[in-house]
């Protein structure tokens, strides 16, 4: 039997070929290469999946809203934005769940750790958010350079963002911790 791990959560199946669809992430066959890892995956190898996989469904779901919104779809755009939150949950809780339990907190990926204190998290996010914008903007400067003008403006205006985000937990550090 074939071993076949998908690309976007890490879930390993055993097969001839691999699932239509990755039952963790529901990621689609073409994501699957064949790999030669074993197969039986850990608890903590099904949480590090998970929130990878969560995190891929939400990014794809607001993906599809937004082309059923350019479409003109407004009720098919709001029940894939739902869906996509409800995604965001999963995800979330799975860290969240994770973080409290001793045994499985040191074990999963360090990128879905959470931190022992609140304000060490927002500190970590503040630094991340910094990080986005300026990233961000490189990639403006690139697109615009490359002649890519809409996806240019698409990353000034997430630039944006990111540091208004910044500038959110900069003012939350400073009110509550």
């Amino acid at each position: 039997m074939k071993k076949w791990k998908c690309q976007v959560c890490g879930y390993i199946h055993t097969g001839n070929e691999a699932p239509e669809v990755c039952p963790v992430c529901y990621a689609p066959r073409a994501k699957f290469t064949e790999t030669k890892e074993g197969g039986d995956m850990t608890l903590t190898a099904y949480i590090d999946a998970n929130i990878k996989g969560e995190t891929w469904e939400v990014t794809r779901y607001m993906a599809m809203a937004l082309k059923a919104q350019t479409l003109g779809l407004p009720e098919v755009a709001e029940a894939i934005y739902r869906i996509a939150g409800e995604e965001a949950y999963h995800g979330a809780n799975f860290i969240h769940r994770a973080h409290k339990n001793n045994a499985v907190k040191t074990k999963i990926d360090t990128s879905s750790q959470l931190a022992d204190e609140l304000k060490k998290d927002v500190e970590a996010m503040l630094n991340g958010e910094k990080q986005a914008h300026k990233g961000k903007n490189q990639a403006a400067s690139l697109a615009k350079a490359e002649g890519h003008d809409e996806l240019a403006g698409f990353f000034s205006i997430a630039a944006a963002d990111e540091a208004r985000h910044a500038a959110i937990l900069q003012g939350l550090l400073k009110k509550y911790f």
